[in-house]
């Protein structure tokens, strides 16, 4: 008994061993940069910071909704309004996207798992702005401002698929 104990221990210790391998290290996410310019209508220089948000699909989504209900609760109301001037339509559209941006805004803020330092910036004076480490996805971008006091809203989309920066100009204005 005690021969084969001494044989048994004398077979594990001199068997082959198999090498201890650390565990995989998790590859990180894949970011990319955005780098854009928020331009001005001609003539004009911004009176109040720019402010720029990038919203993840998750947030264009419900941005989108968010958006298209105000608009549809708008006309219902404002009908009659907008039927002797057309002109009051486009007033009550940039109120309901410009709304709607400021409910997202709440929302990502309350979001625990979003960081929404990294998705609200301010264009610098002469309209500039960056966001770091994106993770790899569509986005859309707007942008709040006023300029000789009248509000402007810009809006683009950019997809990140590399981490080469994303160059883009923010001309598109809503109404």
């Amino acid at each position: 008994p005690r021969m084969l104990k001494s044989l048994l221990v004398a077979a594990v210790l001199l068997s082959p061993q198999q090498p201890q391998t650390a565990p995989p290290h998790p590859k990180p996410p894949e970011t990319g940069i955005i780098l854009g310019t928020v331009v001005l209508p001609e003539g004009q220089t911004a009176t109040d910071p720019v402010e720029v948000i990038l919203l993840s699909p998750r947030y264009t989504d419900l941005w989108n909704s968010d958006v298209a209900k105000r608009l549809d609760v708008y006309w219902e109301r404002y009908k009659p309004a907008f039927a002797q001037n057309k002109e009051y339509f486009f007033e009550v559209s940039r109120m309901a996207h410009r709304e709607a941006i400021d409910f997202i805004i709440v929302r990502m803020r309350r979001d625990a798992a979003n960081n929404v330092s990294e998705y609200v910036h301010e264009a610098s004076s002469d309209g500039k702005f960056e966001f770091k480490n994106i993770p790899f996805g569509d986005y859309k971008i707007l942008a709040v401002g006023a300029a000789q006091n009248q509000d402007f809203i810009w809006e683009d989309s950019v997809a990140v698929r590399t981490p080469i920066p994303q160059f883009l100009e923010l001309k598109k204005r809503l109404p």
